[in-house]
């Protein structure tokens, strides 16, 4: 049976040309498109790199057998040689190399690197990668080496800037790569990663890494890519100039890699090497393939041992590539189950440099330093979350949802009826999954004789309330008894620490498998205590174990609804007091209705989070105190209360009203707190609510954004 052709890509729209669309994240990580006149392009991807003069792999072949949308060549080699120059002058260079899709070139700049200065002047180049009619041209910008000094770096990222804005002008309406430079200076790399995004550049390559790789030294390499994006424009694609490792591509891809290119399918092919996620594998060692492609596919590594050596080439660039290809389709599945983290952390573990940037970057990351990455990381998991050693607690998609803990709960209003006694943590430790299903009588005991008390679950990944024991990732963490560090009393301090409940006495309590033996745990706290005996034993009153009931569930709800959707938990806790809640058959709660009946939200099983109604959308509107969103008071790092507002164009009023989704372009302002994957509402120019939704990105991409989905709405309200 005949393959079919695959056909020539489609133009995009012309008003979307250059635009750069994301449709899933996790975290930094995101599955994006980017649009393009020969086709829109799928990331993470990698633009294989191809030598005009060399084609092991030719083009027409990656396009029509390795479904490549884009590739990467060099302007400066076409330029350079007549024979290529002239044809793609006359016809073009998609023409020239047989590709119909999407084709970025190459300056010239690598080539200075490797063989020193190159022939051509920085606006010529431009021009004629303008003349051959490539997609994405780039300027030439000054590579900087890390054996250069900080002098010389400052200089190549200030010659670079000057050369951008005429090399823009010399693109006319060419998309053009704005490359990043400044060695491994970070405060450089911070201030050319500035200054570039002031230019209307539709790409930013991070350039100079191919020699840090090169020496591994993956640690400066990845904190470097960190500073980086961390300044970037997050409409424009970030490209890793020169990485195609697969090993890489995970890590890399969970700090915002979108477009990776490389030669290396074929240069490793060359000196007999094999690409694979664990490493590289040298064919002169094997006896049998460690992984499977179809290149590969009935030969054995002998037979191809005793290839000519063109042959054998070309065979283990086949292999290379698919390797490539197929470990970006695992990274592209990882982001789209939330899992990308995990991916890297387990890639981590191939490489001994490779670790050790991943430990350092997982101690960064517990020191707070990047936090505005781990904020937007939607902690909210469908799925158990793996911890596999002791870093792994410290990963964006874990910490993420400690920031939000740390940023909106709050010790509940100690108004309720209790014994005179103060405010009490306590803390049980080695609990088993379901927290509910091993701790509720136990909870129930102590609360009925100690109604002040704030019970607290020690986890692997730190302390939660146990008003919030099914929320995600807490209530779903798989791990190993050796890496649980939850009774250790340290660990336990520096979660009360976090909590804000440091300054309050506490006990810490080992769960025990039988209730007599927790009820014998709590009876010498109470004694410890100097709680009466009439007091202790009204935990066995039927009329105090609904009252108790009711709190925790009261309670349980306060929390959700604080910090799941921001709100003001005074305001809230006056209405929960008077609430009424629908139960399941199993005696989890269903429904919420106020006083009036009014159904304003629902819990949800699967991540313990927390579902609005039309109603209650508008209830927690009702309930804001700050103005207005405003782009002029814009600021990325105040933390405000109240649910997050996006407000919209007057155009876009009539179709959230009838529920349709909230899309980049149309938005006007809105709440420097809003987060990926939790509530909000959606109001017009005059602070009325026109809708409420889930949003799908942080303030920061929600404005720059020009094309997608920034709100998916869950419902529009009717004038």
């Amino acid at each position: 049976m005949n393959k079919l052709s695959r056909p020539d890509p489609e133009a995009c729209r012309e008003q979307d040309q250059g635009k750069f669309e994301v449709i899933r994240r996790d975290g930094w990580a995101r599955i994006g498109k980017f649009h393009t006149q020969h086709g829109i392009i799928d990331t993470p991807t990698l633009l294989p790199v191809i030598n005009p003069n060399i084609k092991t792999i030719t083009p027409r072949d990656m396009w029509e057998n390795y479904g490549v949308q884009g590739l990467i060549t060099n302007s400066y080699i076409i330029w350079k040689h007549e024979k290529l120059r002239q044809p793609a002058l006359e016809h073009g260079v998609h023409e020239l190399i047989d590709f119909p899709g999407f084709i970025m070139t190459d300056s010239g700049t690598f080539q200075a690197y490797v063989y020193g200065d190159v022939e051509v002047g920085a606006e010529e180049i431009v021009e004629f990668q303008r003349n051959i009619g490539v997609d994405v041209a780039t300027m030439l910008d000054v590579f900087t080496r890390p054996d250069m000094s900080v002098r010389e770096w400052d200089e190549a990222v200030i010659e670079t800037e000057k050369r951008a804005g005429p090399a823009i002008n010399a693109a006319g309406s060419t998309m053009l790569n704005g490359p990043i430079q400044g060695g491994l200076d970070y405060s450089l790399r911070k201030k050319s990663s500035q200054i570039m995004s002031k230019h209307a550049f539709a790409v930013h390559p991070i350039g100079g890494i191919v020699p840090i790789m090169e020496q591994q030294r993956y640690r400066e390499f990845f904190e470097l890519i960190l500073t980086c994006n961390s300044e970037l424009p997050s409409d424009r694609p970030v490209h890793f100039f020169g990485c195609g490792h697969p090993m890489l591509f995970p890590l890399s891809i969970a700090l915002g890699a979108d477009l990776f290119d490389s030669a290396a399918y074929v240069l490793f092919a060359r000196d007999g090497r094999l690409l694979s996620p664990e490493g590289t594998v040298h064919l002169e060692k094997l006896e049998e393939w460690p992984i499977h492609t179809i290149a590969l596919y009935g030969i054995t590594p002998d037979e191809v041992r005793k290839m000519d050596k063109n042959d054998r080439t070309e065979i283990l660039a086949r292999a290379n590539l698919e390797i490539t290809f197929a470990e970006l389709a695992k990274c592209r599945q990882a982001i789209r189950d939330g899992t990308i983290w995990r991916l890297a952390e387990q890639r981590s573990h191939c490489n001994p440099e490779l670790r050790e940037a991943w430990i350092e970057l997982q101690k960064q990351f517990h020191s707070g330093k990047w936090d505005n990455m781990c904020r937007v990381q939607n902690p909210h998991r469908k799925s158990g979350v793996r911890c596999i050693d002791e870093s792994s607690v410290n990963r964006p998609d874990i910490r993420s949802a400690h920031l939000n803990l740390q940023t909106y709960w709050r010790e509940y209003p100690p108004s309720r009826e209790g014994n005179g006694l103060p405010p009490l943590a306590v803390i049980f430790t080695g609990v088993p999954q379901p927290h509910r299903a091993y701790l509720s009588r136990t909870i129930n005991h102590l609360m009925a004789i100690y109604p002040n008390a704030i019970p607290l679950i020690s986890t692997a990944a730190g302390l939660v309330p146990y008003s919030l024991e099914d929320i995600s990732p807490f209530a779903h963490l798989e791990t190993i008894a050796d890496l649980d560090r939850s009774g250790d009393s340290d660990y336990i301090m520096a979660g009360l620490v976090d909590l804000g409940l440091n300054e309050m006495n506490f006990e810490i309590l080992g769960w025990q498998e039988k209730y007599a033996q927790m009820e014998e745990i709590l009876t010498a706290m109470a004694i410890k205590l100097k709680i009466g005996e009439e007091e202790y034993s009204l935990y066995q009153n039927q009329e105090v174990k609904d009252k108790v009931r009711t709190i925790t569930d009261r309670i349980s709800i306060l929390d959700k609804l604080t910090v799941f959707t921001h709100s003001d938990y005074k305001l809230v806790w006056e209405e929960i007091q008077n609430a009424t809640f629908l139960y399941s058959r199993t005696g989890r709660i269903k429904n919420i209705h106020l006083k009036d009946g009014t159904h304003v939200a629902s819990p949800r099983l699967t991540d313990g989070g927390i579902s609005l109604t039309e109603k209650g959308a508008e209830w927690l509107h009702s309930m804001h105190t700050s103005t207005l969103p405003s782009n002029e008071s814009f600021n990325l790092k105040n933390t405000y209360i109240g649910i997050p507002r996006v407000v919209i164009e007057d155009d876009a009023i009539p179709f959230i009203r009838k529920g349709r989704n909230v899309f980049h372009g149309f938005i006007i302002s809105v709440d420097s707190w809003i987060r990926p994957g939790f509530a909000c509402v959606i109001i017009d120019s005059k602070g009325e609510i026109i809708g409420h939704g889930i949003s799908r990105c942080e303030a920061k991409d929600m404005l720059a954004l020009s094309k997608g989905i920034a709100v998916r709405t869950r419902g529009g309200i009717k004038q």
